[in-house]
Formats: C-alpha cells, structure tokens, sequence
C-alpha cells in the first residue's frame, strides 16, 4: 500500500500529498513530497517523498495562514482554508521507525489537508468564504496552495 501511494502520488504531477482513503484503504496513512519552485504558496520548502503511518499533529501556537487550497478529490474548485502556520507531527515512517517533528508554513498546510482526509473531512468542509475555479485563480493570479 505504501507503493501504492506513492506511485499515484508521482504520477499525479499536480499533487503535493494523497491519503490512503482517497485511493479506497482504509487505513490512516498519507504521503507528500513537493519542489519549492513547483508550490505556489507562501513559505514553499521541499519537502522528500515521505510516507506517514498514523499521523498525528497538534498546534504549537495560535498563527494561521488563509490560502487558497486545491484537492485532487475535487478537481477544478479551490477554496480559501485557514491553517495553523506551526504544527508539530508525529508517526511512523513505512520502516515502523517513530518519527516526531516541528513543521511550518506549507508543509504545516500539507500536513493538515492530508489528515482532514483520514477524518472523512475534505477542504470544502474548511472554506467559510471565498471558492474559485482553478482557472480563475491562475487568470487573476490568486495565491493558492495545491494539494
């Protein structure tokens, strides 16, 4: 399953992170990896192909960040979604090794969007204003994260 999400992950060159329900398992497991050039969204880092098991987070403090997010399971709709800009994650990695870390800015975002997921939870459920279409935020050149 690991292989799984990350094959679909890369061939999926617009994603920046799936979760194991978005591809029919029932487990709590996500993957990500992204390019700085390839984020359009503050804070963009790269960030290794990484496979998290049970993921875990929790906020370090209050700041967040509102941003238009994308997700491959609601394709062309993009939505502002506040998110914490300071999180801490903790799972484990696909050896079993534990893994315990601070993260921020959009690897925070990632982070958040893929475990809504694991919660039966997508980013529309997040938005209390502002949709688009993906077209119109690369016509008008709205700043925007992607999934």
């Amino acid at each position: 399953m690991c292989e799984d999400l990350k094959k679909t992950l890369l061939f999926n060159n617009t994603a920046y992170g799936l979760a194991g329900p978005q591809l029919g398992y029932d487990l709590r497991m996500i993957v990500v990896r992204a390019k700085a050039e390839d984020v359009s969204y503050n804070d963009p880092q790269d960030i290794p192909l990484t496979i998290m098991i049970n993921p875990k987070w929790k906020k370090l403090d209050d700041s967040t960040d509102e941003q238009y997010e994308a997700c491959a399971s609601v394709p062309q709709i993009v939505g502002k979604v506040k998110r914490y800009k300071n999180i801490e994650i903790e799972y484990y990695d696909e050896n079993a090794k534990y893994v315990k870390k601070q993260v921020s800015g959009f690897f925070a975002r990632l982070i958040q969007h893929e475990c809504d997921h694991l919660d039966g939870i997508v980013f529309l459920n997040r938005v209390e204003k502002d949709f688009a279409t993906k077209d119109m935020v690369k016509k008008y050149n709205l700043k925007k994260s992607s999934e």
